[in-house]
């Protein structure tokens, strides 16, 4: 066992060039360039379908978000099987070749057609919605929910048929939540997220139905029925407000499909369909849809619909949540704290035996592997090693390599990398965040970490944490 050291690894603007060859596939031009991800087309001997490579942007002024999103929809994609996901053909890891392989599509994102002003007819509307309501029961069955459906992320073919892409923000019941682990803001996208991803909430499987309801309108008016806010006091508006009525738009709407779509928007869950597949009945039988007053509003709420709306919404809750397919019981976490500034090779090796024991003990428990790092630089380098993702990618390496002897399949394991001025405030913070049963630490005597001359960062993790201190020594 060897100490925790940064090894050497190759920039990720280096290793992706057209004409270079990854694991066999032959890269060809980029075709696009987004604010988390670059898009190649490839080719590799056997497969006879255009490939797609998406790569995470790291480097000069990138989120480090774009990392974990990265992993995210590596875990989630890899995972699930579906006729309206591009197939999973393969990836690369964090350390050496940072890629996910996949299906081309063809076809064209629907933004395109709403940008360039097309009228959907109401057949059109109604078959998009029933297509998107089988796509997101396909993965609601398979525990996974998208919580980023928007017009950008459906593509259409010549023919018609819809697939969905971009798992980057997506949660799945069965494998760790990294957005939520490391609390950060994956929300999605402004207009058509729901009233409880607002709130923070990211297991509701309903938030995907009342996405469709917003796309849905679109389609039907050409506007959206919240706008796009671009504060949180906005995005908070819709746990009250009440759209205009689509029929108010374009009255020749029928009743019926208005009720859906304004069910689908409707603030609480559970007043929402229960399933994509209530939805997709309901937009198949129109006979079977019960019209409530939201079939009948043809005007503009009024001021005192708009008061009574928002008092109703002051105590606003998401509604409870059982899991999108069967119940699943929640595993122990275990988060192991390792210092990645600094490597004691035999405590590693400690650390590494305690974890194994642990993790058997536990058969269902998970492992969080934690890097609780001082900063990163505030004015980057032009390399890729100088600049606050690329050294965040390093850790996480680092933190992979360590886990690698556990041999932990992808739903059991995660990996972390958090700035704090204060890492052992920030170990126990994480602990909070995530209800971890137990945390694992380490303690050197070759280089004690203080957090005062008179206290270790061990010390005040023992004090505050929340949960059991598992301590190795050397």
């Amino acid at each position: 066992m060897t100490a925790l050291t940064t090894p050497a690894i190759e920039a990720v603007d280096d290793i992706f060039q057209a004409g270079k060859i990854v694991d066999g596939f032959l890269l060809g031009e980029e075709l696009h360039r987004g604010g988390m991800a670059s898009l190649y087309s490839a080719k590799k001997t056997g497969i006879d379908f255009p490939i797609l490579l998406k790569i995470p942007r790291v480097g000069r002024d990138q989120p480090v978000e774009s990392l974990v999103a990265f992993e995210t929809e590596l875990t989630i994609l890899r995972s699930l099987k579906s006729p309206f996901i591009p197939q999973f053909l393969g990836a690369g890891n964090m350390a050496t070749r940072p890629y996910i392989a996949m299906e081309q599509i063809p076809g064209r994102a629907l933004e395109e057609a709403i940008k360039a002003g097309k009228l959907f007819s109401i057949p059109e509307v109604i078959k998009i919605g029933v297509d998107l309501a089988n796509a997101v029961q396909s993965i609601h069955a398979q525990d996974a929910i998208h919580l980023d459906l928007k017009p950008d992320n459906i593509l259409l073919d010549d023919k018609g048929k819809l697939t969905l892409i971009d798992f980057g923000l997506a949660h799945h019941a069965r494998y760790p939540d990294l957005l939520a682990e490391e609390m950060r803001k994956g929300v999605g996208s402004a207009p058509y997220i729901s009233p409880e991803q607002v709130m923070g909430v990211r297991d509701d499987w309903r938030s995907d139905i009342f996405s469709i309801g917003v796309i849905l309108y679109e389609l039907l008016t050409g506007e959206l029925p919240f706008g796009n806010p671009q504060t949180m006091r906005g995005l908070r508006n819709r746990m009250w407000e009440e759209p205009l009525p689509p029929r108010a738009l374009r009255k020749e709407i029928p009743r019926w499909l208005q009720e859906v779509v304004l069910r689908c928007i409707e603030p609480r869950a559970a007043d929402r369909y229960q399933s994509a597949v209530q939805l997709r009945q309901a937009l198949l039988h129109p006979e079977s849809v019960k019209l409530t007053e939201r079939a009948e509003r043809i005007e503009p709420p009024s001021l005192w619909g708009k008061m009574k709306r928002w008092f109703r919404a002051s105590g606003y809750e998401p509604s409870p949540c059982p899991l999108p397919s069967t119940a699943i019981q929640h595993a122990p976490l275990i988060i192991a704290a390792l210092d990645t500034r600094q490597g004691d090779a035999l405590l590693l090796e400690r650390m590494q035996s305690a974890a194994k024991n642990l993790l058997f003990a536990a058969p269902e428990s998970r492992l969080i592997c934690l890097a609780a790092i001082t900063g990163t630089p505030t004015y980057e380098g032009n390399k890729e090693i100088e600049t606050a993702s690329g050294i965040m990618r390093g850790h996480l390496v680092q933190l992979m390599e360590w886990a690698k002897p556990l041999k932990l399949p992808p739903e059991r394991i995660s990996y972390h990398v958090v700035e704090a001025l204060d890492p052992a405030s920030r170990i126990v913070e994480f602990a909070k965040d995530n209800d971890a049963s137990l945390i694992l630490i380490g303690a050197s005597h070759k280089a004690p970490n203080l957090v005062t001359p008179w206290r270790t960062a061990m010390t005040k993790i023992v004090e505050e944490s929340p949960c059991s201190v598992h301590i190795v020594r050397t």
